[in-house]
């Protein structure tokens, strides 16, 4: 793509979850457009389209046709705005050439249900990620529908149970994690551990902590020992230790408990190497 190509009006990408009023702000900013999706971007002559009318492109973060789009993104003239419901399901290529907007956290939709129908219960999807699903877990007091969604998401029960493990007391999920879990079928799963707590759950939600792994294997590989159980043996036999701590640094051989290794100062004296009549000629 040469200089001569690229479009001089740079692209906006308005970001914002559903009902926030992003394609109504993307559509005042152009004049009658034509609407696109970004599953399916094709266009048989895109030349012959008007400049003044511009082109909308919504819904960029399912599935999208990367080509097509910045295809559309380097040839075309007019005036080029693109929707999606965040930032970070835009492929990277595409993103780098827009200008980026929010439509803001305000839910518009929300509103003009709450005035139409003031008694109605506010929607909200079935699909959750891991943390969504979660805080809904610890709060949720109608345990039935946390059942529900539970069997809907199908999140990993090792997952789940790391994440809850750090909220609630492991004396809850005792009795699910030992007994329930992959014993039975997933359903009575997710219905046994939806009800082994009753919500009600007021605080910050503890993330998960990443567990760190040992090194004394890779210890063991570098002193040229393959197993552990004889590595660890052979760190009991003196000459081995004296052998180890001449391969290891300071910090390795505190964690092998070797001991610490001596350190020469710097008020020792050197022992000067005697040099032979041939060196002096």
């Amino acid at each position: 793509m040469g200089l001569t190509t690229m479009n001089s009006n740079r692209p906006i990408l308005i970001t914002g979850k559903h009902g926030t009023g992003k394609t109504t702000k993307a559509l005042g900013l152009l004049d009658d457009p034509i609407i696109l999706y970004g599953d399916s971007v094709f266009l048989n002559d895109m030349h012959s389209l008007p400049v003044s009318k511009g082109i909308l492109i919504e819904d960029i973060h399912y599935k999208p046709d990367k080509e097509g789009i910045l295809f559309i993104l380097r040839h075309y003239k007019g005036k080029i705005v693109l929707t999606s419901i965040n930032e970070k399901s835009v492929p990277k290529e595409i993103k780098s050439m827009c200008q980026i907007k929010r439509a803001g956290s305000k839910k518009h939709m929300q509103e003009s249900i709450q005035k139409l129908a003031p008694r109605s219960e506010e929607p909200f999807s079935y699909e959750m990620d891991t943390y969504s699903l979660t805080m809904r877990f610890l709060k949720e007091t109608n345990r039935d529908l946390m059942a529900d969604l539970l069997k809907f998401n199908k999140p990993s029960d090792t997952q789940l149970l790391t994440w809850l493990v750090e909220n609630l007391h492991p004396n809850r999920l005792i009795f699910v994690d030992g007994v329930v879990k992959r014993r039975w079928s997933q359903d009575y799963f997710y219905e046994m551990l939806s009800f082994a707590h009753a919500g009600n759950f007021y605080g910050r939600l503890a993330m998960p902590k990443r567990g760190t792994y040992s090194k004394t294997p890779a210890l063991a590989r570098r002193l040229g020992v393959k197993e552990e159980r004889i590595f660890k043996q052979l760190l009991k036999d003196d000459d081995f230790k004296k052998y180890a701590m001449t391969k290891l640094n300071n910090a390795e051989c505190r964690l092998l408990k070797l001991g610490e290794k001596k350190r020469r100062k710097k008020t020792d004296p050197v022992k000067a190497q005697q040099k032979t009549l041939e060196e002096f000629i």
